[in-house]
């Protein structure tokens, strides 16, 4: 499963908070079933079958078919309304792209994007860094040799998109403080909830491969803990 899993998360807000601006159902947010437990066969099949919980003063949301959040910021062109101002938020995506993603948005709202092995900083419009947050944390993938000027190669070249993408993810969580329960993840005793259909994932698809670079599937894992 941590193979197929994306990742949205969020600073300094409830769990139930971040599953209900995705929109989940509050009641059953507040009373969720047990994601093994969850009737995935009550679910439309357009909608997101998720798990979601805390890591430190992140809540963060998994989800087994999509990321429902870059689905609608990419559905409204990059506007983000599901962010309150002053609040952090990463995505590590895995099905919007021929490639793994990560987007960073930071306290002020500005957002940076990249593929396994780019930078940060590197971006086709000019980037805005007024916290100096998307500088720290290239910094960080590039001390864990997340970026291809810093990576030290693998064995077998074949490898290395994926290689790439598994340091990404880890600097990622390790400089954000951000750990995933791996023990509870693979036997499903997250709480469990659905995020409805909100925009059309075909049209978002065309969209994401117009506006970023394309490359191998990888199926590296997000960072867990054990």
């Amino acid at each position: 499963m941590l193979s197929d899993i994306c990742l949205t998360a969020v600073g300094g807000v409830d769990p139930v908070d971040l599953v209900v601006r995705l929109g989940a159902d509050p009641r059953k947010a507040e009373l969720p079933a047990v994601f093994k437990d969850f009737d995935r066969l009550s679910v439309d099949p357009g909608d997101s079958v998720a798990m979601f919980g805390r890591s430190g003063e992140w809540a963060y949301v998994l989800e087994v078919e999509r990321s429902t959040w870059h689905l609608v910021f990419l559905d409204r062109l990059g506007q983000d309304t599901l962010v309150g101002q002053g609040e952090e938020l990463v995505c590590l995506d895995r099905f919007l792209h021929e490639s793994p993603w990560v987007c960073y948005v930071d306290a002020l709202g500005e957002v940076s994007s990249a593929e396994p092995g780019d930078s940060l900083l590197e971006t086709a419009s000019p980037l805005r860094d007024r916290l100096g947050a998307f500088a720290a944390l290239d910094a960080a993938m590039r001390e864990a040799g997340a970026v291809r000027e810093t990576f030290p190669g693998c064995e077998d070249a074949e490898d290395e998109d994926e290689e790439l993408a598994r340091r990404l993810f880890e600097a990622v969580g390790e400089h954000l403080g951000l750990s995933l329960p791996r023990r509870e993840i693979e036997q499903g005793l997250l709480p469990g909830c659905t995020c409805p259909h909100l925009c059309e994932p075909v049209a978002a698809r065309g969209m994401c491969n117009s506006a970023h670079r394309s490359g191998p599937t990888t199926t590296s894992p997000i960072p867990v803990s054990p």
